[in-house]
């Protein structure tokens, strides 16, 4: 076995070469729905709720979408190890043949049923009204936002980390824009509120796709594959694809659906309750997404790896990548609970609210370790070898055998305050991750999924 690469400079120059880009890309991307959230939080808790709830659907879906890019990451990453760019197309094709009945299935939830869906999570019928307005406006997002996914995806599997960096970062500057425009009504736009910012989101998503496409064409780059090739998939090439993504995108589902019923338990213990968790989100989002950058660069470098059979340094990558993110977590961890109170200061809403928010964050920081270990666990290392199932069923396990009992168990038996009912659904990142190491320290993640793949 090889001197883990953590010390050699070599690793960590090809690390961040991918990570930071990526968790830029991740924080601009999850920052479209934070600067909604932020943005709105001038106008009150009722306000906030609206937003939050109502992006709870769409989020699933965002969740969900994951899934299929992140098999289109997985084999494009291996395809790219072993200088193997014909199948590069097919990827393409088989990451849009899944994604599109999950825009279906979504938007006819948001569209038709937003506000049905809306009143499981809550009694406001305020919240209920801007929340489902929020749902059917973004909802005509979903297309451009998977396709720049997708896209984004193959690209940074192929190194090409800066165009979604890029492009993404023009997406919030015109979204944060719109908000300023359309929430307020200054310079002369209509004053709209909650309806302002999900049409600001909408557009924001649709610049980001028309901008990104253009370019990828334009420069002539790997995944800059006509229709012709995406469409001309071998059978055998979508069964292996459909065998390594298909559970990837039912762990995604349930797992982002059990955030949802977690939601729904916040909601449903009142709507102070909410907007204090509402308030956490963009904390909360930034941080992981941050993270996100080493996850995606732990699944890149070590599929690339992989596919090129250097195992052995697939193994000491993987427990580099798990050093790293603990290391990093712990010392993000530290600067969430030091500054929880004055972040809380900064919204109009009353003192219970803050104080419940804050007393959230504080768990969040003391936990945040355990949950960034657990993503570069999953969503890295073992997909990297195609191991979905593993993740899957960890993912199984936490949310819906520990996290959801519990959540449902304290909040309305125990009747317990906010708090305690977000640490005790939390215990659940624990248990995954005992499980998570003693799976990648097992070794049997790896795996050249590539050489089985159709050419």
């Amino acid at each position: 076995m090889n001197n883990i690469p953590i010390i050699n400079r070599n690793y960590l120059k090809l690390m961040l070469a991918i990570a930071v880009p990526v968790a830029i890309q991740s924080l601009i991307q999850s920052s479209l729905s934070m600067i909604d959230q932020f943005m709105i939080g001038r106008l009150g808790a009722g306000a906030i709720a609206s937003v939050g709830l109502g992006a709870r659907i769409p989020q699933i879906f965002i969740v969900t979408i994951t899934g299929v890019t992140s098999g289109a990451a997985i084999f494009t990453a291996q395809f790219w190890g072993k200088n193997d760019k014909r199948n590069i197309g097919q990827t393409l094709g088989a990451s849009f043949s899944f994604g599109l009945p999950i825009i279906a299935v979504f938007s006819i939830i948001s569209i038709l049923l937003s506000a049905n869906m809306l009143s499981l999570f809550t009694k406001d019928t305020e919240v209920i009204k801007y929340g489902a307005e929020y749902m059917k406006i973004t909802a005509y997002g979903y297309i451009p936002l998977m396709i720049v996914s997708v896209f984004a995806a193959v690209l940074r599997s192929t190194g090409n980390v800066m165009l979604p960096m890029y492009t993404g970062l023009l997406s919030v500057i015109l979204n944060t824009t719109l908000n300023y425009l359309l929430i307020f009504g200054n310079l002369g736009m209509p004053q709209l509120g909650v309806k302002g910012t999900a049409i600001a989101t909408t557009v924001s998503r649709y610049a980001e796709c028309i901008i990104l496409i253009s370019a990828v064409y334009f420069k002539h780059l790997p995944c800059a594959v006509n229709i012709k090739e995406m469409i001309n998939m071998h059978i055998d090439f979508i069964k292996k694809f459909s065998v390594i993504t298909l559970p990837i995108i039912c762990n995604e589902f349930l797992w982002s659906f059990g955030q949802t019923v977690y939601s729904a338990i916040y909601g449903n213990m009142g709507t102070n309750q909410i907007a204090a968790m509402t308030i956490t989100f963009p904390v909360q989002g930034l941080t992981i997404g941050l993270f996100t950058g080493v996850s995606s660069a732990a699944g890149i470098i070590i599929g690339n790896r992989l596919g090129s059979n250097k195992f052995n340094e697939a193994v000491d990558y993987s427990r580099s990548f798990i050093s790293i993110g603990a290391i990093g977590s712990v010392i993000v961890g530290m600067v969430i609970i030091l500054l929880s109170k004055l972040y809380v200061s900064i919204y109009n809403v009353s003192y219970d609210v803050q104080m419940y928010s804050e007393r959230i964050l504080i768990i969040f920081g003391i936990l945040f370790a355990v949950k960034v270990c657990n993503m570069i666990c999953g969503s890295g290392i073992l997909t990297a070898g195609g191991k979905t199932k593993f993740a899957f069923m960890l993912d199984l396990i936490g949310t819906w055998c520990i996290g959801v009992p519990l959540g449902l168990f304290s909040a309305f038996v125990l009747n317990l305050s906010i708090e305690w009912v977000y640490l005790l659904i939390s215990t659940e990142e624990i248990v995954k991750l005992l499980i998570g190491l003693r799976i990648v320290y097992s070794k049997k993640w790896v795996a050249n999924i590539a050489e089985t793949a159709v050419n």
